[in-house]
């Protein structure tokens, strides 16, 4: 208020100082007031998606498009396209002089009845250029986020074509969890036992990054989860590991996710991973990796898988750790 007596709690930057002198972190420094939208549910599984700052909602827009055309490549949403076409067989039946102008009608009614429930739906972050895409339950039955997010980037990486102008990266997350250690140490341990349990040797790193929060330790975190990871069979390769475990906490909440060739794709930069080695190189070297997206180039210029591949640099967004053997 202007010319008004800041409070106790404005003097101390937004934190609630109890009797025992001890600051506590004020929920709204993280959410709005509680109508806003602003807020992750526990539990969800989707997608974080990082663009260019002011284009957030074209990114998801284009994130959405292509994620739900991975989606339909896997067999996602088959029974309704049959059942489609056996209504198209039955009306062809009937007569082939039907109006063009209700086969549109219907079309189109079609297309409003999806987008009252798309498969992946955008949920608030008040954050600028990260938002988030929640993953519609029927895509969830069908397979994991992360698998179509990894067939999108590499679908991106043979084509040279990001589908998405504004789009930087896309992280599967597989649960959400409220930002605290011993939660995240929670969450965390129904992936160790569902992705290092078998038993076989495996590689894997621990990436952890987070986004208007500055309470949680990511040290702490570190060591919460690999203490649960059985070493051996399993070793820690921070160069290229055969799974890494991705910590994003954004405001409040914490977002987890285990994921595959998270370095060879670029740390899941779409952006990155549609270019060649020589638009890689200056885009680390010159542009720090904000690069605009790459010219299409043609099938023959792909790289190759026996090409030497180089490491992707660190980005501003998160930073690989070392998990402690």
């Amino acid at each position: 208020m202007r010319g008004g007596k800041r409070s106790a709690n404005d003097r101390h930057g937004g934190f609630d100082r109890g009797g025992d002198g001890v600051a506590r972190t004020k929920r709204g420094k993280w959410f709005k007031n509680a109508g806003s939208s602003a807020m992750m549910p526990y539990g969800v599984s989707g997608v974080i998606v990082t663009c260019d700052g002011g284009k957030e909602k074209g990114a998801l827009r284009d994130v959405a498009r292509n994620l739900s055309e991975r989606w339909e490549a896997r067999g996602g949403g088959g029974a309704t396209t049959s059942s489609k076409a056996g209504r198209g067989g039955e009306d062809d039946d009937e007569g082939r002089g039907g109006d063009a102008g209700d086969a549109l009608a219907a079309e189109l009614a079609g297309l409003r009845e999806e987008a009252k429930d798309p498969m992946f739906k955008e949920i608030g972050l008040d954050l600028r250029a990260c938002s988030f895409l929640k993953a519609h339950k029927s895509v969830l039955e069908t397979c994991s986020v992360a698998d179509l997010v990894k067939d999108e980037l590499e679908r991106a990486q043979e084509s040279g074509q990001t589908r998405g102008r504004h789009v930087m990266r896309m992280l599967p997350v597989e649960t959400v969890c409220y930002a605290g250690v011993e939660e995240i140490a929670e969450a965390a341990k129904k992936l160790v036992d569902k992705y290092f349990s078998s038993g076989l040797e495996q590689t894997f790193a621990i990436s952890f990054a987070r986004r208007a929060n500055n309470t949680i330790k990511r040290d702490e975190v570190i060591e919460a989860i690999a203490s649960m990871i059985k070493q051996p069979p399993n070793k820690v390769n921070l160069s290229d590991p055969d799974l890494t475990i991705l910590v994003e906490v954004m405001k409040g909440v914490a977002c987890l996710a285990v994921v595959r060739d998270y370095e060879r794709l670029c740390k899941y930069n779409l952006r990155m991973v549609a270019m060649t080695e020589e638009e890689r190189m200056h885009a680390k070297t010159v542009m720090n990796g904000n690069q605009v997206p790459p010219v299409p180039r043609s099938k023959d210029s792909a790289p190759k898988d026996d090409e030497p591949k180089e490491d992707a640099d660190e980005d501003a967004d998160g930073e690989d750790v070392k998990a402690p053997e």
